[in-house]
């Protein structure tokens, strides 16, 4: 596997959070790559926010990994870890339970109430506590992967299936186009009436965009796809939660 991601020149001189006292120290995103390399974890995809007022230096990113010897699938998916970050203390270290979609090469964040996630303090980082939250969330992932059996067993009759895809436009704030229209597949794998392929529907219509619809002026118009770090995690999250909601 061919790691893609290289930190910033600028991340090597990374500046501390001004409100953080001097207790905490930085974890650099660098230091925390190479522990989990040497663990067997591979950079897969990386995510940065791009800065606004604040120096490029302290810019907030996020990184999907996976395990050398969780790479077989499991329903269709790969067990991935999301790490997000920022180079200058300013966010916890944090670890979310991720999965890879093989058919459609799309990445989801899976999240609810019993899927363990990870934040870390830069006070408490060590070693030994990155590696140990590190296997904890790639279990996780496996688990949340298994769970898929659950949603491939339920079956949604259709005004379930409308309410799952009205539900999905008020997470994602999208008020222009119909359920019909975020409810529409792209690749035949995805017909059908359980709650698996729903959800592969309206997420990576949400993802990728392109959506037709009308505006409150009567102007036709396309969604834009999710590219910003922040709504992905916000939409990926927030539709597995939905999705676990209508076991």
């Amino acid at each position: 596997m061919t790691e893609v991601f290289e930190l910033p020149t600028s991340a090597t001189d990374a500046m501390k959070y001004e409100k953080l006292s001097e207790q905490y120290q930085v974890i650099h995103t660098s230091d925390v790559l190479e522990i989990m390399r040497e663990q067997g974890f591979r950079v897969t995809q990386a995510n940065t926010l791009k800065p606004r007022k604040r120096d490029p230096r302290v810019v907030k990113h996020f990184l999907r990994m996976r395990h050398e010897s969780h790479l077989n699938e499991i329903n269709g998916t790969i067990p991935e870890i999301v790490l997000i970050n920022s180079h200058d203390g300013s966010t916890s270290l944090r670890m979310e339970a991720g999965l890879f979609r093989m058919i459609c090469s799309n990445g989801l964040i899976v999240k609810s109430a019993n899927i363990h996630s990870s934040r870390t303090r830069h006070i408490d980082v060590s070693e030994e506590r990155v590696i140990s939250e590190a296997m904890k969330v790639i279990g996780a992932a496996r688990e949340s992967a298994r769970r898929i059996d659950l949603f491939m067993g339920k079956v949604l009759n259709p005004l379930e299936t409308s309410e799952f895809a009205l539900k999905a436009l008020e997470l994602h704030g999208t008020t222009h186009i119909t359920t019909d229209e975020l409810l529409k597949p792209r690749r035949s794998e995805d017909l059908g009436a359980d709650l698996w392929t729903t959800f592969n529907r309206v997420q990576e219509n949400l993802m990728r965009g392109g959506l037709q619809g009308v505006s409150a002026t009567g102007r036709r118009v396309r969604t834009a796809g999710i590219r910003s770090m922040g709504s992905t995690v916000r939409v990926n999250t927030g539709l597995w939660e939905l999705a676990e909601s209508f076991l």
